[in-house]
């Protein structure tokens, strides 16, 4: 049995649980629970008969597709590892990732099999290209169609000849990208990476559930427990420091073991529309995370973002939140709304993440057309997952840009030193953690650079600049190392 702790356990529980909800939704295509978890198991059986090993990595070359999530969850059933590429890479930067992740095989979408033929000859490791499209199989180039291969496998699991994945087995496998320097490999092992998410989320928790306090009365009631929130008193307790003390502490020793309790309550009503790339943490986050609690992945029809194409899977679907990344697909959103406005009552949450959303643009979206709605800063990268959290409303009269509140576990510090910095200094965004990262893959020296210890304290450095003002907030003047692709 794999771990209790690993996605594809909560996937194979969710196939018995709730069997007929659908886990991905693209266009016609309904991808259910049992669907998904067969799909995986298909996958599973195609990579072994590929010769793929425990352990072993394979890249994955797609746009945002189901056959993304069928690859992963395909991987995790055999213990082995994906390897998330950015297709728009240059030559140079496909071979480095390829070759120095180790990946014997290649899953590439048929738009970019020629790219990846010609580096081939580049990548001797390379023992397999499975094709998502209509090329056709060539044993003799060892290119095998990938609807051909996996769909004639059994759709049971197989009797592996090795351990299943594990808690500790890496889950997370994200390659980071950007300005300068060649892209590095992080990787979490499976309950690491929800206790870092978990880190991230009690450090953010007082200002969430303030938030939550100034919802209005008609959102909350939608929620378990929303009518006795919504009451005045309700409100003043959610808005205590004295909970928030509590609601920390219970969830510094609440288990993130998979719990039915949770899917039972998100089936059916926790979908969400995918627009960030999957090859990115933040895409390959969301789109691996709700299959966890029984939720619902959309995807885009198209291969481009088009914020019409977004608007009208929310509105005809009753979607609840979209994962946006900042300006590139939220500024597009409010042009498409203030040009042509509808109503969106179900959307309650706007998750941003990997690059700064203008404050022009939280204001418009939560005041002329989303009053009801949340709009969650998220702050985190391919090393930081789920680092920290901001909040906004209509009722707001500020709307930062990139703002963030220190903590205790959230600093500002000086490289050099180890010392926080003061207000109007810049230095180096960090987290304190008990929570480690298997570190970037065969690269000893980056890792003892993310891992630090100060005062007998272990921080992992995020390699961004930031400066601290006088409330306490941190504000990003620019990255200190390479962007990271989120």
């Amino acid at each position: 049995m794999a771990g209790k702790h690993t996605s594809v356990y909560a996937l194979e529980q969710n196939a018995k649980l709730i069997p007929g909800t659908a886990a991905i939704v693209k266009g016609n295509h309904v991808c259910s629970y049992r669907d998904l978890d067969q799909r995986a198991n298909q996958v599973g059986r195609a990579l072994l008969q590929l010769g793929v090993k425990r352990g072993q990595r394979f890249t994955i070359a797609l746009t945002n597709c189901v056959e993304f999530v069928e690859s992963t969850f395909g991987a995790w059933k055999i213990a082995s590892i994906t390897v998330p590429l950015n297709y728009r890479f240059m030559d140079d930067e496909l071979v480095n990732v390829i070759d120095t992740s180790d990946s014997v095989g290649i899953i590439v979408e048929d738009a970019f099999l020629e790219t990846f033929q010609r580096i081939r000859p580049r990548l001797p490791k390379v023992k397999f290209l499975l094709v998502v499209g209509d090329t056709p199989t060539s044993e003799k180039d060892s290119i095998y169609n990938y609807e051909q291969l996996v769909g004639s496998q059994e759709i049971t699991k197989n009797h592996l000849p090795w351990a299943e994945q594990g808690d500790t087995d890496i889950g997370y496998n994200i390659y980071t990208g950007g300005t300068t320097g060649m892209p590095k490999g992080i990787s979490y092992n499976e309950r690491a990476l929800l206790e870092t998410i978990k880190e991230g989320l009690i450090g953010g928790i007082s200002k969430l559930l303030t938030t939550v306090a100034n919802i209005e009365g008609a959102e909350l009631e939608k929620f378990p427990g929303g009518k006795l929130i919504a009451s005045k008193t309700g409100r003043s307790v959610l808005k205590s420091t004295r909970t928030h003390g509590v609601v920390r502490a219970l969830l510094k020793y609440a288990p993130v073991s998979y719990n039915k309790r949770i899917v039972k309550r998100s089936s059916g009503s926790l979908r969400g529309l995918v627009v960030s790339p999957m090859m990115h943490s933040v895409g390959w986050g969301v789109s691996h995370a709700l299959p966890r609690m029984g939720g619902t992945v959309y995807l885009l029809e198209e291969k481009s973002f088009d914020p019409k194409e977004a608007l009208d899977i929310m509105a005809q679907n009753n979607l609840s939140f979209i994962a946006a990344i900042g300006d590139a697909t939220l500024k597009p959103i409010l042009a498409e709304l203030d040009k042509n406005p509808r109503p969106l009552p179900y959307w309650s949450t706007i998750c941003a993440v990997g690059m700064p959303t203008s404050p022009e643009v939280k204001e418009g979206l939560l005041k002329r057309h989303l009053p009801h709605a949340t709009f969650v800063d998220c702050l985190g990268g391919s090393e930081l997952t789920g680092m920290a959290i901001t909040t906004y409303t209509a009722k707001d009269t500020h709307f930062g840009k990139a703002s963030f509140p220190t903590t205790d576990s959230i600093k500002i510090i000086d490289p050099k030193t180890g010392l926080s910095v003061q207000p109007g200094e810049i230095g180096e965004l960090a987290r304190k953690t008990k929570i480690l990262p298997n570190g970037y893959y065969k690269d000893p020296e980056k890792t003892k650079q993310l891992i630090r210890e100060i005062n007998g304290e272990t921080w992992i450095m995020s390699g961004d600049l930031a400066t601290l003002d006088e409330e306490g907030n941190f504000h990003f003047p620019g990255r200190g190392s390479e962007c990271i692709n989120t």
